[in-house]
């Protein structure tokens, strides 16, 4: 279809006309309708916009980032059982090298949206295992990967329960990071 429209487009080749070359502009109108241009008063000025209240849409803001973030838990609750699902997986004896980049995808995907959704310690726990997981071949490093697969479910599932499970999970992340540390340091 292409073709025939670039054909019809230029001129034929070898001919030597003395005319000029007749220009052809393909009549879309019939495809793209183009909405009218809008007709402006020459003394019409640029008035701000007087139609929207600022409260009004600021409080139409706070209402959709509250419906979303409503979601969050079952976001972040589906992740995790994708991350479960990998690591279950990748875990079996013989799992290829495309189970564990599947569970550092996992990994990947939590640690970048686990601090939006109100799971900060999730997300350390995540770049703490996508470091492992880096440095790790198929069967490497199982007891350190499931401490941190069953860190981010405790993490997950103590949000909320007040500042001394934020401190347990501040020094299990402490703990898990100096860990993958000493496993991947290449000295």
């Amino acid at each position: 279809m292409f073709k025939a429209l670039i054909h019809k487009l230029k001129p034929a080749s070898g001919s030597k006309s003395d005319q000029p070359a007749a220009s052809v502009t393909p009549d879309i109108s019939r495809v793209i309708k183009m909405p009218p241009a809008p007709v402006a008063a020459e003394d019409q000025v640029d008035a701000p916009d007087v139609g929207h209240d600022p409260d009004e849409l600021g409080d139409r803001a706070e209402a959709a980032v509250e419906d979303l973030s409503s979601r969050f838990d079952a976001w972040m609750e589906a992740d995790l059982d994708r991350l479960k699902a990998a690591w279950a997986t990748a875990k079996i004896e013989g799992a290829s090298q495309t189970d564990y980049k599947l569970l550092e995808t996992c990994a990947h995907n939590i640690r970048g949206v686990a601090t939006s959704y109100g799971y900060p310690a999730v997300s350390r726990l995540c770049g703490s295992l996508c470091m492992l997981l880096a440095e790790t071949e198929p069967g490497q490093n199982g007891a350190l990967i499931n401490l941190h697969v069953e860190a981010c479910m405790a993490a997950y599932g103590s949000i909320g329960r007040g500042d001394a499970a934020q401190s347990v999970a501040d020094a299990v992340c402490d703990a898990l990071e100096e860990r993958v540390a000493v496993k991947t340091s290449k000295t």
